[in-house]
């Protein structure tokens, strides 16, 4: 559902825009966490995506996480808010950029098996070691930090 996006880009082209998004840690029982191998750059990521309208930012995540992931997510939580354009402001390999207003989400509870339902956003899916986070996006390595904030302190992270 790229829709909105789409919309917009037709009449700004390749130029910025600042648009919600949401992303999320999905983490299993040993620790692990769920990452995708994106298309269009090839490299891993965290489920993660735009608004559409007529969206809330929960359904938003939850239809991310299903389309990328094959997952149902249960139960998600807030744990950040990352909207620092320093951080946020993504140019893709296509030309287009976007500067993201970010909401981020943890879950460890879901249902369903692990299938890439998206084939045209994602190469494919695996729950990793923390080890391997080091390679995501310094956009998307927000969410890491925004996690360790809200066990520390039960509180969701501004950013």
């Amino acid at each position: 559902m790229k829709n909105y996006v789409q919309k917009i880009r037709r009449k700004l082209g390749h130029q910025s825009f600042i648009h919600p998004a949401a992303r999320i840690i999905v983490e299993n029982e040993k620790n692990q966490i769920l990452i995708i191998k994106r298309t269009d750059t090839g490299k891993i990521g965290i489920p993660a995506g735009s608004l559409e309208e007529g969206e809330t930012i929960e359904a938003c995540i939850i239809r991310e996480v299903a389309e990328e992931t094959g997952l149902k997510l249960k139960h998600i939580e807030v744990i950040g808010i990352s909207s620092n354009p320093d951080n946020e402001s993504v140019a893709y390999p296509n030309g287009d950029k976007i500067q993201y207003f970010t909401i981020e989400f943890y879950s460890n509870t879901w249902e369903g098996e692990i299938m890439v339902q998206d084939t045209a956003e994602v190469q494919s899916v695996k729950f990793v070691d923390w080890s391997m986070l080091s390679e995501l996006p310094k956009n998307e390595q927000s969410a890491l930090v925004s996690l360790h904030y809200f066990r520390a302190h039960r509180r969701i992270r501004l950013t």
